[in-house]
């Protein structure tokens, strides 16, 4: 709630020998009667939890996917696919997600 004078915030102040809090302007004064209409209240509206598939290349990457010499921690074949994104702040390296060409096992490097 707004001063009705001079538009400032009006604050919650108990009245002398009142038991309600009244709320009242701390420019000039003024204040209201009706402090219990001034209840602050905040709702929080969840949002719908980000599902992104960090372990699944992008569609355009699975055509195209490029191979590298990375042994599968797994089968220990010494050929993956890859391709990487950006997991973490703008300022750090990218991830590096690899899958296997042999058993499809599928592991990250931290850039």
């Amino acid at each position: 709630m707004f001063c009705q004078k001079c538009g400032s915030v009006l604050m919650p102040k108990k009245a002398e020998g009142k038991e309600k809090a009244a709320l009242a302007c701390r420019s000039c004064g003024h204040s209201a009667v009706n402090a219990e209409a001034a209840k602050i209240t905040e709702s929080i509206k969840k949002k719908a939890p980000h599902e992104e598939r960090l372990f699944e290349p992008a569609a355009e990457d699975k055509i195209t996917a490029p191979v590298t010499e990375a042994e599968c921690p797994k089968c220990h074949n010494d050929k993956a696919y890859y391709w990487t994104r950006q997991t973490r702040a703008g300022d750090e390296g990218e991830t590096k997600f690899h899958q296997c060409t042999s058993c499809k096992h599928k592991w990250r490097e931290y850039g």
